[in-house]
């Protein structure tokens, strides 16, 4: 049976099909039905935020929240050229402009230094990840205060991650069925500001504003169906948890044991959404092959400026979008989730101690 890099949380069946009554009964599909307030309240709870906003996708989640802050169009927006291409489409899809700084080393995550040197005349906002589960540097919120600039950050990695909760102007998260608690398709921007939730509120509803239609928006609402999938999966939560954790300790065992693998960030505090570990950029096609030849399915991160990719004649501030290629070929996502059996750990286990 091949080993998939996610597999989605099957909701409680029981509270889902009762839940889903309720909708056929309202007949209240979307527009901010009671499941959708039902599972913000949870993800307020859970997450520890005081605001959240559910979404349609993490990407709308991120093109809602920068569209809230009625950022001048064409404005720039720096952020990371290592992470998945929703983050830089969002940016596009708010009207706005991504400018790419490098990333440092050791965490992926953006480089503060690098930043400041790309902040300029035109620059409106930072758009950090917090990839794989590392929360970004704080100094880009010391940064950014010093420039007078918001913070909107990507969070599609980081649920569940206590560290970076009250970070930031707002926090975009991801509830797609490959993260740790998902809607099958969603998302929900977080804030400790209930004016913005407010303004993030009617951007995801087309910029409807009471009887006004003045403001920017999208079609980012989440259905109630798909609130009903959150909230039936939000109770095998905590044995899911559970079961991730036991797999990272695992792989990280096992790479530090071997010669050609390594563990992402040792002793740093990561949210169980994605798992990773580093490799020499020589040996990553390799390693992702062994995988396969166990029907193991790994994943690569290339670099949104690699040769190839949509932003690969971007300038990069900071360093070469060379040294950013390579960077990201260090990295090997590996499956994390709760199906994962004890042959398939000793199989990724074999590989990455060798």
């Amino acid at each position: 049976m091949t080993v998939t890099l996610g597999r989605p949380l099957t909701p409680d069946p029981e509270v889902f099909a009762e839940l889903a009554r309720g909708v056929w009964e309202r007949a209240r599909w979307t527009n901010g039905g009671p499941l959708v307030t039902a599972l913000e309240r949870s993800l307020e709870e859970t997450e520890g935020w005081p605001h959240a906003v559910a979404t349609a996708s993490g990407t709308a989640a991120l093109t809602a929240a920068l569209v809230s802050l009625g950022l001048p169009r064409g404005g720039e927006v720096i952020t990371s050229p290592i992470t998945f291409r929703a983050t830089p489409l969002a940016i596009e899809h708010a009207g706005l402009t991504p400018v790419f700084a490098a990333s440092d080393p050791e965490t992926l995550c953006l480089d503060p230094r690098a930043v400041e040197q790309a902040i300029g005349s035109s620059t409106v906002a930072i758009l950090p990840v917090h990839l794989f589960g590392v929360p970004a540097d704080p100094a880009l919120d010391d940064l950014a205060a010093a420039h007078a600039l918001p913070v909107v950050y990507d969070a599609a990695h980081a649920f569940g991650l206590p560290d970076i909760v009250g970070r930031g102007t707002l926090t975009a998260y991801s509830l797609h069925a490959t993260k740790l608690l998902h809607t099958g398709e969603g998302g929900f921007v977080a804030t400790q500001s209930a004016a913005l939730r407010e303004r993030v509120r009617q951007s995801a509803n087309f910029g409807i504003d009471g009887g006004s239609d003045s403001h920017a928006g999208i079609n980012g609402k989440l259905s109630e169906i798909a609130a009903a999938v959150g909230l039936a999966t939000l109770p095998r939560l905590e044995s899911e948890i559970a079961a991730r954790a036991a797999l990272r300790e695992a792989y990280t065992a096992a790479a530090e044991r071997g010669a050609r693998a390594r563990p992402h960030v040792p002793g740093r505090t990561r949210a169980l959404v994605m798992e990773a570990v580093r490799c020499a950029p020589r040996d990553q096609s390799r390693i992702v092959a062994e995988f396969a030849d166990r029907d193991v399915i790994a994943r690569t991160f290339p670099a949104l400026c690699a040769p190839g990719q949509r932003y690969a004649d971007s300038p990069i501030v900071g360093a070469s979008a060379q040294d950013m290629a390579a960077l990201a070929q260090t990295v090997i996502a590996l499956p994390l989730h709760g199906e994962v059996r004890p042959i398939d750990v000793a199989a990724i286990s074999d590989v990455l101690a060798r």
